[in-house]
């Protein structure tokens, strides 16, 4: 039995249930509400001690951290494999997975949290918000989503981390260019790693960043994606619609400040 600790909108949650769901897979889905801090209650943080999700528990045993869930998925059921054959395209994949974890991961939280997260925070009362960052076990993260809150698209970590994506979309039209997928022509781990980061740009209106003929590549994997049989279930339509309206209408209010920074026309 594998029981996810799961929020259909946490970008590496998506990963692992992309990942099961492309095994074909059955699994039990805990939905972790995050806006209240359900990840840090003491009996979660027992599973997870850095209050995040998801949290992966198969036969009793607990397993953390999205890349290494998807790992241990592709160890326990090899077949279909979501692997790519030789020790240089495992490595790769193991650098696109590496790439989103170090870099990606964080900017994706900075540009979310500007955009569209902040509303319903600010919706709280000051001691409320307050009570909830001093629960939270990362205060350096705590500090950066306190001043996305506040500040908003000014907030200092947003146009850096929008770079960051310009330069991981560049990565990907190139790695694309020539080959169907990023470690070659099989679907695999990589893919699974990058596409939740890609579908949050997607629906806050970031679409620009290779729409309109812009990095052609990227275009054609994202579509390719998309295709897949899995992904509508779950991956876009896990999120309510109200919820993809008002990320879409929070991303096009920001849409002139995403293209300035950007350089974009």
């Amino acid at each position: 039995m594998f029981v996810l600790y799961d929020n259909f909108a946490s970008v590496a949650a998506q990963k692992v249930r992309l990942t099961l769901a492309e095994k074909g897979m059955q699994w039990q889905s805990v939905e972790i509400n995050l806006r209240n801090g359900e990840v840090m209650r003491p009996d979660y943080l027992e599973l997870n001690p850095r209050g995040v999700v998801p949290t992966l528990v198969h036969d009793g045993q607990v397993i953390t951290e999205s890349n290494v869930i998807i790992e241990y998925l592709e160890e326990w059921a090899p077949q279909p494999a979501l692997r790519p054959e030789g020790a240089l395209a495992r490595a790769r994949m193991r650098g696109w997975m590496r790439r989103m974890d170090d870099d990606i991961h964080r900017a994706t939280g900075n540009i979310s949290m500007a955009i569209y997260i902040r509303h319903a925070h600010l919706k709280k009362s000051q001691a409320e918000r307050d009570a909830y960052f001093a629960a939270m076990p990362d205060a350096e993260r705590a500090v950066r989503q306190q001043a996305a809150i506040a500040l908003g698209l000014d907030a200092p970590a947003f146009a850096p981390s929008l770079r960051a994506f310009s330069v991981l979309v560049d990565e990907i039209d190139r790695a694309v260019a020539k080959q169907d997928w990023l470690c070659g022509d099989g679907f695999s781990l990589a893919d699974i790693a990058a596409a939740p980061y890609i579908l949050r740009l997607d629906m806050l209106a970031m679409d620009t960043l290779w729409s309109r003929g812009r990095r052609p590549a990227m275009a054609r994997w994202w579509a390719r994606v998309q295709a897949r049989s899995c992904w509508s279930r779950v991956m876009h339509d896990a999120f309510p619609s109200a919820v993809r309206e008002q990320m879409r209408q929070r991303g096009e209010e920001a849409r002139a400040r995403v293209a300035d920074a950007l350089g974009l026309k």
